[in-house]
């Protein structure tokens, strides 16, 4: 598998839906990349707060994805969702859950990939939660700078 996401350069001045797409596009690439680096099952529609499953253990991995730098020339952020948080927290108690944070480069290729326990993200996060103003999306958001990671 090509470790290049090219659609990046495509959407850097075309307005919000496409960067909506490129986005959703992007999370794609990254959530089969992780399934296939771990060997799991890419379940993306099974439940909102994780991306893939190890059928062996029934471990749940929610993959997270930015750019070193965005179009915009801002430095790249991985967001995370409360709720979402709370549910990998619960199930990192039964030793089941995991966020693999993977960091692109400006071009789309993958740089560096990490795997992190949910409760080493909480420390990470230390309860700094903010409302998103998302319309699809109702929980707080931490938007964590992928150097805190990397």
């Amino acid at each position: 598998m090509s470790h290049l996401w090219a659609a990046v350069r495509v959407w850097r001045c075309d307005g919000v839906t496409r960067r909506r797409r490129a986005n959703e596009e992007q999370g794609a690439f990254t959530e089969q990349l992780v399934a296939d680096r771990y060997d799991l099952e890419h379940r993306p529609d099974e439940a909102d707060w994780y991306d893939c499953v190890n059928p062996r253990t029934g471990t749940k991995y929610e993959v997270k994805s930015t750019h070193e730098t965005l179009a915009s020339g801002a430095s790249g952020r991985f967001r995370l969702w409360e709720d979402q948080h709370r549910s990998l927290t619960v199930s990192d108690g039964q030793v089941t859950a995991w966020y693999v944070f993977v960091l692109l480069s400006e071009t789309g290729e993958v740089v560096e990939v990490r795997r992190m326990k949910p409760s080493t993200v909480t420390e990470i996060v230390d309860g700094e939660w903010n409302q998103a103003g998302h319309r699809k999306r109702k929980s707080r958001q931490h938007k964590l700078h992928f150097g805190k990671l990397f």
